[in-house]
């Protein structure tokens, strides 16, 4: 008997030293199951190959953050990407964090898939909206409040064949500064039937863009009204016909086109985003050159690209740790690898000044015009209610004039109806 009860004094002494070593492996069992895993869902715009870039610092994200992996998802073109954001949260199923364009972002506020930010940065205290440059800011905003943080940004430039200026006789290190000298230089470097002397993507933003630059206004301040039938709009869409009909640039070319245009020598310059930066300079076998946007009656250069949203119908612990994601893909490291692997502007300008970006602009002095031509920029339009269904009217619109289909008169006063038949609601 004695025997037995010693035994099994023994047996429970060892169970009980065993259990610390137990508990401890369940604990690392429970923690490694708990680890959280957020859904990134991001565009690319803009020609390159980007998606491996962003991937690599997501991945670096999660290296330097074991507790929470980030599931970087490429879900398409900016359009593509806000659909399938939306259709995710109807669902129940939305992504954590996504980069939407600021027409999506009115839309996602509408849907109400879009978390407000204020009380994140708010949480920062004072102080943190200065790492933003000012315009970029603007994006960010619906009717007043802060919806999204500035991520893939860009405002637009003037691409140039230095080599195609050299030979019609101009500076090639001077490109046009005005809408009468861009018109000048069209004639000099247009070649019919072998290349254009300039390429705009028909798209919302340039018809946007057109209109700012002759004194135009796009929508009143909290989205419910367009001025789109204005003496500045009309005026501004005749003005880029009147390059169609000289044979100086073509009816439709899109984004993708204009750039492809460009490094095959189609055209001599091209209206596109300093995000085609990496593509331009990977696929040239010329001397280019990039400037400010020809200024009409003012100087004016949009913003583009995307900002972070986080979404609406997850958890407050992962809505703080996609803030936290936000804010490490925002600081100066982070902004200067993605920029100099993309030909994005830094959203940082602290960025500016790392060695690594310092060494990136002296091989590549072009981008830094698109970070000086911020003193010109503002937000990208429209900001509207329902914003992505009056971009698109808009683009339809801009097409239709360019192709002669409609006259730009009646054409912009019929979009300002259907702009109105749009916005009522929100009146």
């Amino acid at each position: 008997m004695k025997k037995e009860r010693t035994i099994l004094l023994v047996l429970l002494s060892i169970i009980l030293l065993a259990s610390p070593v137990l508990a401890a492996g369940q604990s690392e069992v429970s923690n490694e199951s708990e680890k959280m895993t957020l859904r990134f869902f991001f565009p690319i715009g803009t020609a390159g190959n980007l998606a491996n870039i962003m991937t690599n610092l997501c991945n670096e994200y999660s290296e330097q953050n074991p507790e929470v992996s980030i599931e970087a998802i490429y879900a398409g073109d900016y359009v593509q990407t806000f659909q399938r954001t939306l259709t995710s949260s109807r669902a129940g199923n939305p992504p954590d964090v996504a980069v939407l364009t600021n027409a999506d972002v009115w839309t996602a506020v509408d849907e109400g898939i879009a978390t407000p930010l204020q009380t994140f940065i708010d949480s920062e205290g004072e102080g943190f909206l200065d790492r933003f440059f000012p315009a970029m800011l603007d994006d960010c905003m619906v009717a007043g409040e802060y919806y999204a943080i500035p991520f893939q940004k860009s405002t637009h430039v003037l691409y140039y064949n230095k080599d195609m200026f050299r030979e019609a006789g101009l500076d090639p290190e001077k490109g046009p500064e005005t809408w009468e000298e861009l018109v000048e230089y069209c004639q000099a470097l247009t070649i019919p039937g072998e290349r254009y002397g300039v390429e705009v993507p028909i798209d919302f933003y340039y018809m946007a863009v057109f209109i700012l630059q002759n004194g135009g206004t796009i929508n009143n301040t909290d989205g419910s009204e367009t001025y789109l039938d204005t003496p500045a709009a009309i005026e501004a869409m005749q003005y880029l016909k009147s390059l169609v009909d000289a044979g100086y640039m073509p009816a439709k070319r899109l984004y993708g086109d204009s750039s492809s245009d460009f490094v095959a020598g189609k055209t001599a310059m091209m209206y596109n985003s300093s995000g085609s930066l990496a593509f331009v300079r990977d696929s040239c076998s010329f001397d280019w050159g990039v400037c400010y946007l020809p200024a009409g009656k003012e100087r004016i250069a949009p913003t583009g690209g995307g900002q972070f949203v986080i979404c609406q119908g997850i958890s407050e612990e992962r809505q703080k740790a996609a803030w936290d994601f936000i804010k490490w893909m925002t600081e100066p490291e982070q902004a200067a690898e993605w920029s100099i692997g993309s030909g994005f502007i830094a959203v940082n300008p602290k960025s500016f000044d790392l060695p690594v970006m310092v060494e990136y602009n002296n091989n590549l002095p072009q981008a830094l015009v698109a970070r000086d031509q911020m003193e010109y920029a503002m937000g990208e339009y429209p900001k509207t209610h329902n914003c992505r269904q009056i971009a698109q009217i808009m683009s339809t619109t801009f097409e239709s004039i360019m192709a002669g289909i409609s006259e730009p008169q009646a054409a912009m006063e019929e979009l300002q109806k259907s702009c109105d038949s749009i916005l009522n609601k929100y009146r």
